[in-house]
């Protein structure tokens, strides 16, 4: 067990960072499951190299809350290679395109970026700077490492529990291949650790709202996925991650 969870590990950096693992990895279903099964565990590595460059740059330094939060919103994208950026963009080109859904899918296999997807990059770019400046001084760094941690939480929920929107591509070929009953347990059992975690940290309220926030995205989001497309695909995985992220960062303005 120990083993397929150090390469599922491994297989999250490989596929959901921008950290390379030099390395030939299996692919079965055991190692699938794990990988997915990984993803808080990865969001504390991400949470924790915010938490740490927030930590720095007040501590030790005099920059303004404007560039702390431009370099963490910076530091996220290079964590992940700009993944959920990219599938954010690919989301709002599909979804504005006004199409039937088999078109809209066609427009979100598109690796070129059309008018809808910039216009919807800029504004989550420059509003999530503009919403972790107007927080990141007072914030707890408690909160400030959860937030990568709780969204990919809610993305182990959303990928056991969603069909794929398409019968090829990298994550339909990962949903046919993961047990998702498993996925769906650890997603309850990352829940309630959280919400131990963040009682014992911060306030019971505050974790409260917090995982509300994240179950209430969650179910909208499925839904609105289900709606439009058919089901699930990497780029609404991507786009899911970021807004849940956004989201998160906008509550802790009701904290602080």
């Amino acid at each position: 067990m120990s083993r397929q969870l150090g390469t599922g590990l491994l297989l999250a950096l490989q596929f959901f960072s921008v950290i390379s693992v030099k390395k030939q990895l299996p692919m079965e279903k055991a190692h699938i499951t794990a990988m997915y099964a990984m993803l808080p565990v990865l969001g504390v590595l991400f949470g924790s190299a915010l938490a740490g460059a927030v930590w720095l740059l007040r501590e030790t330094t005099d920059v303004s809350s404007l560039l702390i939060g431009f370099t963490v919103v910076v530091i996220g994208m290079v964590l992940t290679g700009g993944l959920h950026m990219d599938g954010l963009a690919d989301t709002g080109d599909a979804y504005f395109s006004y199409q039937d859904r088999d078109k809209r899918l066609d427009i979100m296999g598109d690796p070129r970026i059309g008018a809808f997807g910039t216009m919807i990059l800029l504004l989550a770019i420059v509003g999530k700077i503009i919403v972790v400046a107007e927080s990141v001084q007072a914030v707890s760094l408690v909160l400030i490492l959860f937030i990568p941690v709780l969204a990919r939480i809610g993305l182990l929920a959303l990928f056991s529990t969603t069909c794929s929107a398409k019968p090829k591509g990298l994550a339909a070929f990962f949903q046919q291949r993961a047990d998702h009953r498993k996925l769906f347990i650890a997603a309850l059992i990352f829940i309630a650790i959280g919400f131990v975690l963040l009682v014992w940290s911060t306030t019971s309220w505050i974790a409260l709202t917090l995982l509300v926030l994240v179950a209430g995205s969650l179910w909208l989001f499925r839904a609105w996925c289900l709606r439009n497309f058919g089901g699930v695909t990497g780029d609404l995985f991507g786009a899911y991650v970021e807004g849940v992220e956004i989201l998160l960062w906008i509550s802790l303005l009701f904290f602080v």
